[in-house]
């Protein structure tokens, strides 16, 4: 206990006479932002994926064409998950006015699980507590439009009278149904049975929804995987829908990007404190050792105090990291329609690990330094210990990128982090060594504060090198962020613009093309695309035959058994692009394909396809393989072949366009016009995948501020480092006669000059990288922001400036007396 005590003693007077401040400070901030960011983010994560989620109006969906089997509901039931059912099926609604098609669904007491159901009231939408009770019905507005109805009006289905009780405004999985084009009808379960429509042969879609704690959810996943039959899937969210998909893994891989942040600003501010904190201790350990202490006793006394340091900047750090992620969740609230969940214990956790191994990963190999020190240091200051450079730095990086692949998640995202650190640490020290061995030959200024301070660049070359990698790191780190996070916002903006197609049409014959062009033109609208498709079944690969059982993934086995969508193209759209292989030529026979339908059905370029069209077989090689924007709600193929291919197969033609609020009834207007087109109202999704968008935005420019705020602490910290150095030389030059300008002067110009170059070089990292996280993250393509070169030369010196702004003041009021002894 006494050797903790004088451990304790030490951390107390080192701390008043600002020996630790600088790694408490970095400690803390570090930790703070870490937990505070993790906290946040894991709540943001938890309620992005519940409002997604609400999509399925579930959290996990077992998809089936016969009623799913009783033992599956009690398997759920025993693992405490709530259940409910659906049963979809198009059928004719009969009433006095006549009949309509439409898609009927049959749904039980319990549903839905997650989101909520709505109906009209005059202009207002009312939450509903419930589905539909036994005997009644909800029809949108298009069933009550195309037959004169109101509500409590009757309507026949099948051998079943239902009355029609509300007007249906939202149903969370009705979205979620692509061909959900013609009026919907809602009723209750116990009303299916008596509409005798439930027949060997019928197209029913039976899917059992369930909903309960992620890992009640995920261990039902996983044991119903097993389980599954022909025709029956898994479906939740990102399986569901491909943009929903898309949208949701760069949400998360942004928010995991930014916890990042802070890890890179604490490693380099602790790196100089920890540089800083052994060089002042030299002369105490030189005179322990005079006194009889051992190396060991020395170093165990060192340790303690990093002890007692950790356990406080721990546990102020979590503290100030929860308070602060009450405060983001409190300003969030209003954007979300339920509470945020608590969050879990990880992020605290993880907040300690970061700063425990930051800690200890940074400042040990520098504290063995002390090992060196000998007892002739008393009297000869120059019997100074070598330093170990090499070890504080492989195993600082050790730790540091330890800690990334643990925070990350992701290999691709480690490995981008943790190779733009290296190259960056590597350019920024080449130049900064390059500033400090030409900074003598500069032309000097007629200032003395000026040549000064520009002398004390390569006076101190280490330091200066150290600072300038440092801040670096710094301001690479969030002008990183800044980078992607626009590229983020501007590809989601682009995907979907308000002009971003909401209908879809099939079943075009090409003599309809010009028709329906002249239509478009007489509304006031641009003509749409109309894209070829061929059907087609996928009969060979690479000369073996397809067949669904030789694929282990459902959704494979379900793509080899289904017929294709094929078509052909003049050139390839800003939504498409070749990842391997070159384009297609329209006069050589070849077939480009998706990206993950390849990877699938093990598909690569090279590889024969052959396709059965009407009979006849066409074989051609792979020549490309695309990756395909599907959120950009245009219309895609999976498989597109050349034009000498397809170009004379008897086609149909589909189309995407977006239709203005006010011109709304054009689509039903196309359809009485052209029977047979079918006319697919994808708005209900639009409105959705904005829905869960806005929030995602929220979050991340929240968690982008704190970042921020985060980064500017820690460049505090890492500039209070070099503070003692310079209160000295500002007493030697006041005490020698230079006036308070003229050392201010001094310090300014070491610092814009460091500033600035770490600002440039911090650019164009985050130019760099933000190129390589745009395209191999969030698959973006990203434009290069010359801008930010300049703007990081002036942000940089400005930074370092403003942040000295206290430091500098402190110093030029401290006395010269007082800062010499």
């Amino acid at each position: 206990m006494r050797g903790w005590g004088i451990a304790w003693r030490w951390l107390k007077r080192d701390l008043a006479a600002g020996e630790l401040t600088v790694m408490a400070v970095a400690l803390v901030v570090a930790i703070a932002a870490m937990s505070s960011v993790g906290f946040f983010t894991d709540r943001v994560h938890q309620a992005l994926q519940t409002e997604a989620n609400q999509l399925l109006a579930a959290d996990l969906v077992l998809n089936a064409d016969q009623p799913p089997a009783a033992t599956l509901s009690e398997q759920a039931q025993q693992r405490g998950l709530q259940l409910a059912r659906t049963a979809t099926f198009p059928s004719m609604a009969q009433t006095a006015q006549g009949a309509q098609l439409i898609t009927a669904k049959a749904v039980s007491s319990s549903y839905p699980l997650r989101g909520e159901l709505r109906v009209w009231q005059g202009e207002r939408e009312v939450r509903m507590p419930g589905p539909p009770k036994a005997g009644e019905a909800w029809a949108d507005r298009r069933l009550f439009d195309a037959l004169g109805l109101k509500p409590g009006d009757s309507l026949q289905l099948g051998e079943r009278t239902l009355t029609l009780s509300a007007v249906l405004a939202r149903e969370p999985d009705g979205a979620m149904d692509l061909y959900n084009f013609v009026p919907r009808l809602m009723f209750n379960e116990a009303d299916l049975a008596a509409t005798g429509l439930i027949q060997p042969g019928s197209r029913v879609r039976y899917r059992l929804l369930l909903a309960g704690e992620g890992e009640a959810v995920s261990a039902m996943r996983d044991a119903l995987k097993p389980q599954l039959q022909r025709g029956q899937r898994l479906e939740d969210v990102r399986e569901a829908r491909p943009e929903i998909n898309t949208s949701l893994n760069r949400a998360e891989r942004f928010l995991r990007l930014a916890a990042l942040i802070s890890v890179f600003m604490a490693a380099a501010a602790i790196a100089l404190a920890a540089r800083r904190y052994v060089e002042r201790h030299l002369d105490a350990v030189a005179l322990l050792r005079t006194l009889g202490r051992s190396q060991n006793d020395i170093v165990q006394l060192f340790l303690r105090q990093y002890a007692l340091l950790a356990v406080g900047s721990v546990l102020l750090g979590l503290l100030l990291g929860w308070l602060t992620q009450f405060a983001l969740a409190a300003a969030l609230a209003s954007l979300f329609e339920a509470r945020l969940p608590p969050a879990g214990p990880l992020p605290a956790l993880a907040g300690a690990g970061v700063g425990l191994t930051l800690l200890f990963g940074f400042c040990l190999p520098p504290l063995l330094r002390l090992r060196g020190v000998s007892p002739l240091r008393v009297l000869r200051r120059d019997a100074t210990p070598p330093g170990n450079a090499p070890l504080a730095l492989g195993l600082g990086l050790a730790s540091l990128a330890g800690l990334i692949f643990w925070q990350a998640g992701d290999t691709t995202l480690a490995t981008l982090a943790l190779a733009g650190m290296a190259g960056t640490v590597g350019v920024a020290a080449l130049v900064a060594w390059g500033l400090v061995w030409i900074s003598p030959k500069l032309p000097m200024l007629h200032s003395v504060g000026w040549r000064f301070g520009l002398a004390n660049v390569a006076r101190r070359r280490g330091l200066s090198v150290a600072q300038i990698v440092a801040l670096s790191l710094g301001l690479m780190a969030l002008m990183l962020l800044t980078v992607v996070r626009n590229d983020l916002l501007s590809a989601w903006d682009k995907s979907l613009p308000p002009e971003a197609p909401n209908r879809f049409v099939i079943n075009i014959q090409p003599e309809q093309r010009s028709e329906l062009a002249a239509r478009f033109q007489a509304e006031g609208l641009a003509v749409p695309r109309f894209a070829p498709m061929v059907r087609a079944r996928l009969n060979a690969i690479a000369g073996k035959p397809v067949k669904p059982d030789n694929y282990a993934d459902e959704r494979a086995r379900r793509q080899a058994e289904r017929e294709f969508n094929l078509s052909w193209g003049e050139d390839l759209r800003a939504d498409n692009r070749i990842v391997t292989g070159k384009p297609l030529n329209d006069a050589e026979p070849g077939w480009s394909m998706e990206e993950g339908m390849a990877q699938r059905l093990g598909v690569k370029v090279g590889d024969t396809l052959t396709f059965d069209i009407a009979g006849t077989a066409y074989t051609a090689p792979v020549v490309s393989l695309r990756k395909v924007d599907w959120d950009s709600f245009r219309v895609n193929f999976f498989v597109v072949g050349s034009r000498v291919l397809l170009e004379n197969q008897p086609a149909s033609f589909v189309s995407s366009f977006h239709l203005p609020a006010d011109k709304s009834s054009l689509g039903t207007a196309l359809a009485r016009q052209f029977p047979n087109l079918t006319v697919i109202d994808v708005s209900a999704i639009l409105a959705e995948v904005r829905m869960v968008l806005d929030r995602v935005l929220a979050a991340i420019e929240v968690v982008f501020a704190f970042s921020l705020l985060a980064g500017i602490a820690v460049l505090y910290a890492a500039t209070l480092a070099t503070h003692d150095e310079r209160k000295r030389e500002a007493a030697i030059l006041r005490t020698l006669g230079a006036s308070r300008q003229t050392v201010r002067q001094a310090a300014s110009a070491e610092l814009l000059l460091v500033g600035g170059l770490a600002g440039l070089l911090a650019a164009g990292a985050a130019l760099a990288i933000g190129a390589a996280a745009s395209w191999q993250l969030f698959e973006l393509s990203a434009g290069v922001s010359w801008w930010l070169l300049p703007a990081g030369l002036l942000l940089g010196a400005l930074a370092a400036r403003l942040a000295a702004a206290p430091l500098l003041n402190r110093l030029l009021n401290t006395p010269p007396l007082r800062a010499l002894r």
